[in-house]
C-alpha cells in the first residue's frame, strides 16, 4: 500500500490525455516504421527517459544539460525532418477530403503501358515510370529534363533504350501526359528490404513514402514487372491484370472519406502489439511526470474555534469556512481528505464584541507535502457575545 500512495490517480482528463497521446505515438510509428525518422524518435525517447531520471533523482548537472540539449534538438529536427513534418500535417488534415474530382477513365492509356511494361522485361530493359496522382512529387525530383509528349509506347521503349542519356532516371506521367524524364528520386531508408532490390525499386519505394505517387518498375536483371504504393511492391504474372490497376490508378477520383466503422476496425481489430507497446510507453511516461507535478487546488475549509472562555458565546455572524488555494505533488493532493484539513482559531483572551482576526499559515492544519498558498478571505469576522448578563436575569 506506501508504494500505491505514491502512484497519482488518474481523473478523466489524465485517462483523455493518455488515449489521445497513445493514438499519436501509434500513428507516429505507422508512418515512420523502417525509416530513419522511426530510428530518431526511439532514440530521442530514450533521451526522454534519461532526462526524466535525472529530473527525478536531483541530478542538477545532467539536467542543465539536456535541458540545452532540448532546444538545439528542435531546430535540428525542424530541419531534418522537414518533409516528414510536412507529410504528418497533410495527413492529418481535414482539407484533402473536400477536393471534388470528376473520375476520368484512361483505358487505353493503362493498356499501352502494362503492354510496354512487359515488352520492355522481356527485352530486359530497366525502367521506372512514375504515375502522379492527387500529390505534386515534383519537389522530390532532382536533376531530369522537362518535356510534354502523349504517351506513346515507341517514346517510352526509346527513353529508357540503354544508350538514351536519360534511361537510368525516372520517367514522369501527369495528368495523361509525360512531363519529366531522367529523375532521380530519393531512396527508401528501411534497412529490411530484399537484397535483390535494385536502385530503381529503393527510389520507387521511396517516393511512394513521401507521396501517393504510383511507380511502375521494370527490373533489368530478373525480367519483371512490379509496382509500388505506400511503399508496398506487388510483383505482376501479365499485363491484363496490371492494367486493370493501372487504369484504377490513372483515372482521377474523390479521397475516400474516413467512416466510423473503418476507424473502429484499425483501432480494436488491427496491429495490437505496436498499439500495447505505445499505450505502455505514454502511460509510463505520464507516471514519471505526473507523480512529481506541483498540481493546485481550492477547498472551503470549516473554521473551529478553540480556547472560548466560559462566559461567551460564539454569534451566529462569526466566519464559519473560508476557501484555501493548496499546492502540492499530484499524489500529495490526490490522496487529500476533506477532514485532513483543518482551520483552527484559538479565542484565548477575547472580550465580548466584534474582532477581526488576521489568519496565517499557523492557523491551517495540513498533512506533509501540501503547501498552502493563499486563504481567503484572510481578515475573518467573530462576533462574542457575553453570557454573564443572560445568566443573572434568569436568576
Amino acid at each position: 500500500m506506501p508504494l500505491l500512495d505514491f502512484i497519482p490517480s488518474p481523473t478523466w482528463r489524465d485517462l483523455a490525455d493518455i488515449l489521445f497521446l497513445t493514438l499519436v505515438a501509434y500513428q507516429l510509428y505507422v508512418w515512420f516504421r523502417g525509416t530513419r525518422a522511426l530510428r530518431v524518435l526511439i532514440g530521442l525517447v530514450v533521451l526522454g527517459g534519461i532526462y526524466s531520471a535525472a529530473k527525478l533523482w536531483g541530478l542538477f548537472l545532467t539536467t542543465w544539460a539536456f535541458q540545452f540539449l532540448w532546444q538545439v534538438l528542435l531546430i535540428l529536427l525542424l530541419i531534418l525532418f522537414q518533409s516528414e513534418i510536412r507529410q504528418v500535417l497533410e495527413k492529418v488534415s481535414p482539407l484533402r477530403y473536400l477536393r471534388t474530382r470528376k473520375r476520368v477513365s484512361r483505358g487505353t492509356l493503362a493498356k499501352e503501358l502494362a503492354q510496354v511494361a512487359f515488352e520492355m522485361a522481356r527485352e530486359n530493359t530497366g525502367a521506372l515510370v512514375v504515375l502522379s496522382r492527387d500529390d505534386n512529387p515534383s519537389e522530390f525530383f532532382h536533376a531530369g529534363q522537362t518535356i510534354m509528349a502523349l504517351p506513346e509506347p515507341a517514346l517510352i521503349k526509346s527513353i529508357f533504350n540503354h544508350h538514351s542519356p536519360a534511361h537510368d532516371g525516372a520517367l514522369v506521367l501527369s495528368k495523361g501526359r509525360l512531363t519529366q524524364m531522367g529523375c532521380i528520386l530519393p531512396l527508401s531508408e528501411k534497412e529490411d528490404l530484399p537484397e535483390q532490390y535494385g536502385t530503381r525499386h529503393r527510389a520507387a519505394i521511396g517516393l511512394s513514402e513521401r507521396t501517393d505517387a504510383a511507380c511502375l518498375v521494370v527490373s533489368e536483371e530478373r525480367a519483371e514487372v512490379s509496382t509500388v504504393v505506400e511503399g508496398k511492391m506487388k510483383i505482376w504474372d501479365n499485363p491484363q491484370k496490371l492494367s486493370s490497376q493501372l487504369e484504377d490508378w490513372l483515372s482521377v477520383s474523390e479521397i475516400p472519406g474516413p467512416t466510423i466503422k473503418g476507424f473502429l476496425h484499425g483501432a480494436f481489430l488491427e496491429n495490437w502489439g505496436p498499439k500495447l507497446i505505445s499505450l505502455a510507453l505514454v502511460t509510463m511516461a505520464w507516471l514519471v511526470l505526473a507523480s512529481p507535478q506541483e498540481v493546485k487546488i481550492n477547498v472551503v475549509a470549516p473554521i473551529r474555534y478553540v480556547n472560548l472562555p466560559s462566559e461567551l458565546t460564539l454569534s451566529e455572524g462569526s466566519a464559519k469556512t473560508v476557501r484555501l488555494t493548496l499546492s502540492g505533488r499530484r499524489h500529495s493532493i490526490s490522496v487529500l481528505e476533506d477532514n485532513e484539513v483543518r482551520v483552527q482559531v484559538g479565542l484565548g483572551n477575547m472580550v465580548a464584541g466584534t474582532h477581526l482576526i488576521r489568519l496565517s499559515v499557523k492557523n491551517v492544519d495540513l498533512p506533509l507535502g501540501v503547501n498552502i498558498n493563499r486563504v481567503t478571505p484572510q481578515n475573518i469576522k467573530v462576533i462574542l457575545i457575553s453570557t454573564v448578563g443572560e445568566e443573572s436575569t434568569d436568576k
